[in-house]
């Protein structure tokens, strides 16, 4: 008997198509999806792994439909599994499903308990208006702002601009109903959606056909476009009601947010030394923990522990 033959797969034909290295964020490319199901086939539910997913799942039912609900904090040196385990836990937590139909939960090879879990969450969101998840780092800039960034990151998550004032723009059209014929009108003209609302305020296409859906935002193009250099101006910053308000808006269903996760990697990488940043954080975490009744799981990773 040789060594290669005790191990279920051969070493010398297995290829580790992440290196090693888990990068949390949501997969869209073909080769994303690939990694994916390579890193959920290959899990290993087993000791802190395990352990770390029954305590988050446990915590978040526990505190389902509380007042507030406990943020969770993962800490380990570079390399020790951290941004593995929340991204496990992103693609379980909805059960993501690929293009072939394969879930996530199916290609796991999890323990009885976190299946467990796992299916309770599933039935209390059957009654809690469904599963979401939200996953990313919130960036390295030394500037900027820590609600817009964590907005950045749920906007994409609900296909939605990742920019503030676009996505307050396309979720007034949605419910005023004129998204889905407003981007129609704008690609039968050839134009790429996408980029004629990046450049929403000198967009002749948008302000054209949005006058035509609404005639009585304006008397002309013109006037369409002052209206929307007020109404939805480019910010630098937002206040904490604004950003729960925006997560509201973006992710709940008749006002009933669902059963949510937000989990963000390497946040101390994105604080550095920046002690305002420090303090930012903290209170996006506790607006997140206690201002959506207990559906919100808020889950950070660094490399040093809190104390």
């Amino acid at each position: 008997m040789q060594n290669l033959e005790i191990y279920e797969q051969d070493p010398t034909e297995f290829q580790l198509l992440n290196n090693g290295v888990a990068k949390v964020r949501d997969a869209k490319t073909k080769e994303e999806l690939e990694t994916l199901r390579f890193e959920l086939k290959t899990f290993i539910c087993e000791g802190q792994y395990e352990e770390g997913l029954v305590r988050l799942l446990e915590s978040y039912l526990d505190n389902l439909g509380q007042p507030e609900q406990p943020a969770a904090w993962i800490s380990g040196f570079f390399g020790s599994g951290k941004s593995h385990l929340v991204k496990m836990l992103r693609y379980l937590w909805v059960d993501y499903e690929f293009p072939d139909g394969a879930t996530a939960r199916g290609l796991a090879n999890l323990s009885t308990r976190v299946e467990d879990l796992l299916k309770e969450l599933s039935t209390q969101a059957r009654r809690l208006n469904g599963l979401h998840a939200v996953s990313g780092s919130l960036g390295s800039s030394s500037k900027g702002s820590v609600p817009l960034a964590l907005l950045s990151l749920i906007f994409k998550s609900a296909d939605l601009p990742e920019q503030y004032s676009l996505a307050q723009f396309v979720m007034w059209l949605r419910e005023e109903g004129h998204y889905e014929e407003l981007r129609r009108r704008v690609e039968d003209e050839g134009r790429d959606w996408d980029r004629e609302l990046r450049n929403l305020m000198v967009s002749t296409s948008i302000s054209k056909h949005l006058l035509d859906l609404e005639p009585s935002l304006a008397d002309d193009v013109a006037g369409v476009r002052d209206l929307l250099r007020e109404s939805y101006p480019k910010v630098n910053d937002i206040s904490l009601d604004q950003m729960v308000d925006a997560i509201y808006e973006a992710l709940a269903d008749d006002g009933e947010l669902p059963c949510t996760l937000i989990a963000l990697d390497e946040i101390q990488q994105f604080i550095g030394e920046d002690s305002e940043k420090t303090y930012d954080i903290q209170e996006v975490t506790q607006a997140c923990c206690s201002e959506f009744g207990g559906k919100l799981l808020f889950v950070g990773t660094g490399q040093t522990a809190l104390t």
